[in-house]
């Protein structure tokens, strides 16, 4: 039996982050190694970045209220095998921080901080500018490879479009390519398919060894309107296509 909760207990994040880099590996998606680095792929220094995204994550938790984490248990066993980060916004979250591009902080100064700042900017900034009226909004969303085709997603995609239509509000959300139709499913639209361009004058051969390493990087970026109610040609979208 599956059970929806929100996480209550900081303990929970032991479980949760590596069950996300986990979800995240099959298939690859590059977020968190860009988020939290590393020097190579070994179990050592892997271990590393989980538990440096587990502390970054918790301080996030706990520095703002708007964000919803939940968790799916399998009851049968005991064990967590999905979990998500919703932010419920009843106004505009990025009203102080527009104008303020992302910086990469988790790098020292140098070519792996602007790398990883120019691709991220590019999934984060974009925010700021786009979802400015009150909303939910999916962060993350993971699955225990394991268990997916269970209905874990469905799960916690329905608890923040749930919330959203309740406040009468739309949501948004950047997806990879195989999460694409569980979105679908729950009345979210593709507005723009989009992909890291990491184009600079004279790269050096680190920067090139980066591009190796991480790209290509491509994201939807969906759309819920409120209620659901999409009307291909009649409904207008949140921004140009």
């Amino acid at each position: 039996m599956l059970q929806l909760s929100e996480v209550i207990s900081d303990s929970d994040f032991d479980e949760l982050i590596p069950l996300l880099w986990h979800s995240y590996s099959q298939p690859r998606i590059a977020l968190l190694p860009l988020l939290f680095p590393s020097e190579d792929d070994s179990p050592e220094t892997r271990e590393k970045a989980v538990q440096m995204s587990k502390q970054v994550f918790l301080k996030m938790r706990h520095a703002d209220p708007s964000g919803h984490w939940l968790k799916v248990l399998d009851t049968d066993n005991g064990e967590i095998i999905g979990g998500c980060r919703w932010h419920v916004h009843e106004s505009d979250p990025y009203e102080k921080a527009r104008g303020k591009p992302f910086v990469a902080l988790t790098y020292p100064e140098g070519t792996e901080r602007d790398f990883a700042s120019l691709v991220l900017g590019q999934v984060l900034n974009p925010r700021a500018e786009r979802y400015v009226r009150p909303h939910t909004h999916l962060h993350i969303c993971f699955v225990h490879p394991e268990h997916r085709r269970r209905g874990v997603g469905s799960m916690m995609v329905e608890w923040g479009v749930t919330k959203a239509d309740k406040m009468g509000v739309e949501s948004f959300l950047e997806a990879s390519f195989i999460a694409r139709p569980l979105y679908e499913k729950f009345g979210f639209v593709v507005v723009t398919t989009e992909e890291a361009d990491t184009t600079i004058e004279k790269p050096n051969e680190n920067w090139k060894s980066l591009e190796q390493r991480f790209l290509p990087y491509k994201w939807h970026c969906m759309w819920r309107p409120i209620g659901g109610k999409y009307e291909e040609g009649k409904t207008e979208l949140p921004w140009p296509a």
